[in-house]
């Protein structure tokens, strides 16, 4: 598709008017049939793309979108209510009538490691919200983004969701075009960049943006099925998830225990050979492989390491005693390979630096009331999760967003509904009895009166 086509699409869909709620109950439904006419293909798309297995491709990406579809059009109705207050003034009855009212045509730049979840999801929350979207796929996964152009072609038309194909350099040119919201997933550099290019034009903009999730089992949390739950969430989807556990505290009491237990639990998850396994994944493309790669030598690997560049397999991999310094204490990992570091005490990890403070989420695996409020204090993440990992992410009463480093805004459920629209309010008067001195000229006797009765008169 050519600019100058996306441009016209962009004005039709500013100048349409505003859906009612029954025409966005319907293109939601519309996406929903979409996901379960076309299921095969679209986990044939994402297997080509990413090596998911079918399960996890279910799971993570059509299963958790259905999801939302229901809970959407469940609430979307109560969402949607006018709030009408009336409040008695001297000399008047004030009434205030609250409706949200939808930003217009939303740009909607989707990553590569969830390329059908992370494309649909905020789009769902817009459109619930009366909003339009253009969607630009990544370019890593063109199975994924050649079918969600061809299906939505067919589903929707082109002034309600518009799918637009392109790399890095159409990224650039539809973030500097006039839209009213623009959402990002993907990078903290690349978020900066997105959001000093809408700056220009003053556009809202949502940041979905990761980083070092930190990963903690105290010295009262260790157990087996903690472990299964944590390299669970550390290895789904070959590690390229933004909530993953990113590194993993563990006390030293526990410390030995936990390294003898891991190998066992990926032997049991993915066999001898992972790189058999229909149920481990491929990293996403040339570049990040490379960059993880670059990791392994970073710490002692305690179990896997094994890598090949021709089939961009990594195997789920332990490093232990990292060097000191290194970049993996300080990047992101996004991948399969799971830091595990001890720990003597809480003010230890605190001393070190060592966590993220404004990560996307926080982990601690823990009976210890008192060490989950210690790092509920000193974490500014939007979530703690307590003996649990990513399940979180799937729940509609909790929002999905960052803060700092880790992001902007929030979505999901009513979180993404308010994200993707404005409040707008109606202020009515009626007058009962007329007070003229409130206005010029002012006198003294009046002010004074004022300080006693302001809060009936103003």
């Amino acid at each position: 598709m050519e600019l100058e086509d996306i441009q016209h699409i962009v004005a039709k869909q500013q100048a349409a008017p505003v859906p009612s709620i029954e025409q966005r109950i319907d293109l939601l439904r519309r996406l929903k049939s979409m996901l379960i006419d076309h299921e095969q293909a679209w986990l044939e798309a994402l297997q080509e793309d990413l090596g998911k297995p079918m399960f996890e491709a279910f799971t993570t990406e059509i299963a958790v979108l259905l999801n939302e579809i229901d809970h959407v059009i469940r609430q979307l109705p109560s969402w949607s209510k006018s709030r009408s207050s009336r409040h008695l003034k001297l000399g008047y009855i004030e009434r205030i009538r609250k409706t949200r009212e939808p930003y217009g045509s939303v740009l909607i730049i989707s990553p590569w490691n969830y390329p059908l979840q992370l494309a649909l999801m905020p789009a769902i929350n817009a459109i619930a919200a009366g909003n339009r979207c253009v969607i630009k796929p990544s370019e890593y996964t063109p199975s994924t983004g050649r079918l969600l152009e061809t299906m939505m072609n067919q589903y929707v038309d082109h002034d309600l969701i518009a799918i637009v194909n392109g790399g890095a350099k159409l990224a650039k040119q539809l973030t500097s075009m006039s839209f009213d919201c623009i959402f990002f997933t993907g990078s903290g550099e690349v978020g900066k960049a997105v959001l000093r290019q809408a700056a220009n034009q003053l556009t809202p903009v949502l940041l979905e943006l990761g980083g070092k999730n930190p990963c903690l089992i105290d010295e009262t949390g260790f157990s087996k099925a903690a472990l299964q739950h944590i390299v669970w969430g550390k290895f789904l989807n070959a590690g390229q998830t933004c909530i993953a556990p990113d590194t993993l505290f563990v006390h030293a009491s526990v410390y030995e225990q936990v390294l003898r237990e891991i190998p066992s639990i990926l032997k049991a998850y993915y066999g001898v050979d992972a790189s058999c396994s229909q149920d481990y994944g491929r990293i996403g493309h040339p570049a990040h492989y490379r960059k993880l790669c670059g990791y392994l030598s970073q710490g002692k690997v305690w179990h896997g390491g094994q890598a090949s560049e021709k089939d961009l397999y990594i195997e789920p991999t332990v490093l232990i005693n990292l060097e000191p310094g290194a970049a993996i204490w300080q990047e992101e990992i996004f991948g399969p390979i799971l830091p595990v570091v001890p720990y003597s005490s809480f003010e230890q990890v605190v001393a070190e630096g060592w966590l993220q403070r404004d990560a996307l989420v926080a982990y601690l695996f823990s009976r210890s009331k008192s060490n989950q409020a210690r790092l509920q204090e000193y974490v500014k993440s939007t979530v703690l999760s307590v003996n649990q990992v990513l399940h979180h992410a799937t729940h509609p009463a909790i929002s999905f967003g960052g803060i700092g480093s880790s992001g902007l805004g929030a979505y999901h459920g009513k979180a993404g509904f308010d994200s993707f629209s404005y409040e707008q309010a109606t202020y009515e008067a009626k007058h009962y009895l007329p007070i003229s001195k409130k206005f010029p000229p002012y006198a003294e006797k009046d002010r004074l009166l004022l300080k006693k009765w302001r809060k009936w008169l103003l």
